[in-house]
């Protein structure tokens, strides 16, 4: 019998890898889903992705405040007056200026308040025991301030300073604050377990290279955003505060008027919704603030949709 020898045994392995690879093509080539199928996966995933963006380029997770209790270094110093002082801030309330003097060898303290209209020219921090309304009134006080801006306050009778967490001393890195322990993120890879189920790993390619190895752009140093404490005097994970946000107020989406637009296949799409927020009107190059419509790709993966476009 004449054997055929064109004819040879493939492994089980080379077999299954052709066939994902046959699979993932006909996956690429074949037509984009119905929406409706898959919206609300689309819908959560735009969702989440707020909490990621703010973590990568927003304020970021939460840190210690470096502001502590009286007569530390955080006190700034008027030449003119001689005056100490700082500014206690609360969430929801106005500004306290607390101060100390040589001459009086105590502590005061002072909200600030809204005031009307000003004079031209008029700058500093003006305390007045009791402010009347009248801003050529001479103050108790005057600080020198930011130059250009001007802040009213009023004596308090009496005020109690809220508790701070003292966790800085002298050996606490310069360029980098201690995320709060009550933050469920404390180290890299909790962020990434969190921001990968979210965006695609092309997408965070990047990103991860910005915010956990750091880069250098002409000669100049970029620091991680985040990292561990490499030091071993402490466990608190690191966020750096030279940072600056890409954004205050993230992009809002209404997606219920959502569609699939060209180009599109079986394993990514391209999504058309209505977003407000910043964005560039390319027809006369300019940053606006208002609706518009915004086009956020998604690609298939083993694990399902994933956006491999930014939302903020």
């Amino acid at each position: 019998m004449k054997k055929n020898k064109g004819i040879r045994a493939v492994p089980a392995a080379l077999l299954a890898a052709a066939i994902l690879i046959q699979a993932f093509a006909l996956a690429g080539c074949s037509p984009p889903p119905d929406i409706e199928e898959i919206r609300p996966e689309l819908e959560a995933l735009v969702a989440a992705s707020a909490e990621i963006n703010e973590i990568f380029f927003g304020k970021g997770l939460p840190v210690y405040d470096r502001d502590t209790s009286s007569g530390d270094m955080a006190a700034e110093y008027d030449e003119k007056t001689g005056v100490y002082y700082w500014f206690i801030k609360e969430d929801g309330k106005p500004d306290v200026l607390k101060y100390y003097t040589r001459d009086d060898k105590t502590y005061r303290y002072a909200s600030e308040i809204d005031t009307p209209t000003l004079p031209s020219g008029l700058y500093g921090i003006l305390v007045f025991e009791k402010f009347e309304g009248d801003p050529n009134t001479s103050p108790l006080l005057s600080l020198e301030g930011e130059p250009g801006s001007v802040r009213f306050f009023e004596l308090l009778d009496s005020y109690e300073e809220p508790d701070v967490e003292i966790v800085y001393d002298e050996d606490s890195p310069v360029h980098y604050d201690y995320v709060r322990l009550d933050c469920p993120y404390q180290t890299v890879d909790q962020i990434k377990e969190a921001a990968e189920k979210v965006y695609s790993a092309d997408y965070l390619e990047g990103v991860y290279t910005m915010m956990f190895d750091g880069y250098m752009v002409d000669d100049q140093v970029i620091y991680a955003r985040y990292m561990s404490d490499e030091s071993g005097k402490t466990d608190y994970f690191l966020k750096s505060n030279r940072f600056e946000p890409y954004f205050e107020t993230q992009t809002t989406y209404d997606l219920t008027d959502m569609k699939i637009v060209r180009p599109s296949r079986g394993s990514f799409i391209n999504v058309e919704v209505s977003a407000y927020g910043t964005y560039i009107d390319y027809e006369n190059l300019e940053k606006k603030t208002g609706n518009f419509k915004k086009v956020l790709k998604f690609v298939l993966g083993e694990d399902g949709w994933r956006l491999d476009s930014p939302t903020y």
